[in-house]
């Protein structure tokens, strides 16, 4: 007899250790940009491959030059793009025909300096870049928002969970896991045409708000409270 009663109490504790509650949390922090990513693309057409990587070349240098006289340091400048292809002309019921082939060239700019933002994308323009133009915000140390964001979306899904447990007459246990889920969500602006140098003053750009979001999803174990019984909440 001892035996099943002490067989039905561990079934018992183990049904109780088992019950548990995942809710989800969510944190945001916003914050104001401090650098800015500038993309500037340039793409030059030949009849041969080797003559539109040269028309192209010269571009991508005049480009570097007006960066470099902008005082943009070398670190901020990343090649992320860098192509050769072909040019065909279709007809139907006809071969294609090669026209001959295109060269295209990406830059990604970092800028630190608000204040050059649109003396770097004129300089650009200058220079001959002439597609894949855009702006993209971010910021310099975004774990330290990040890890902001972090501690606001764990408060927030501790305190569902408390209102859902002790609202059913339990209490909150042990966590049991934690699984994360960011976004950064920088804000992206694309030009179809390239300005004209000659459009006068620099391009004004204001860089606004962000907000910086995480999400996560926390399991705690639920502890049964005796005599405790679910509270009913007046209406309204």
């Amino acid at each position: 007899m001892k035996a099943i009663l002490a067989s039905l109490c561990t079934l018992a504790f183990v049904g109780v250790a088992s019950a548990n509650i995942s809710v989800p949390g969510t944190g945001k922090v916003t914050y104001v940009p401090d650098l800015a990513h500038v993309n500037v693309g340039a793409s030059s057409d030949g009849k041969t491959a080797a003559e539109a990587w040269q028309k192209n070349g010269e571009i991508v240098r005049k480009v570097f030059d007006a960066l470099q006289k902008l005082g943009v340091a070398a670190k901020d400048v990343k090649t992320t793009g860098l192509s050769v292809s072909s040019r065909y002309l279709y007809v139907k019921d006809q071969p294609p025909k090669l026209l001959g082939y295109t060269a295209s060239y990406t830059l990604t700019i970092t800028v630190r300096d608000f204040k050059k933002l649109g003396a770097v994308l004129d300089g650009a323009v200058a220079g001959g870049a002439n597609r894949d133009m855009g702006i993209g915000f971010g910021c310099s140390d975004p774990e330290k928002f990040l890890d902001q964001a972090r501690a606001r979306a764990v408060r927030d899904a501790r305190k569902k969970a408390e209102i859902y447990v002790h609202g059913a007459g339990g209490a909150l246990g042990q966590v049991l896991t934690i699984s994360e889920g960011h976004s950064a969500p920088w804000r992206h602006f694309r030009y179809e045409h390239a300005l004209p140098a000659s459009a006068g003053a620099p391009l004004p750009i204001a860089a606004g708000e962000q907000d910086m979001n995480v999400s996560v999803t926390v399991t705690y174990a639920i502890v049964h409270v005796a005599g405790r019984s679910v509270r009913e909440e007046p209406n309204g």
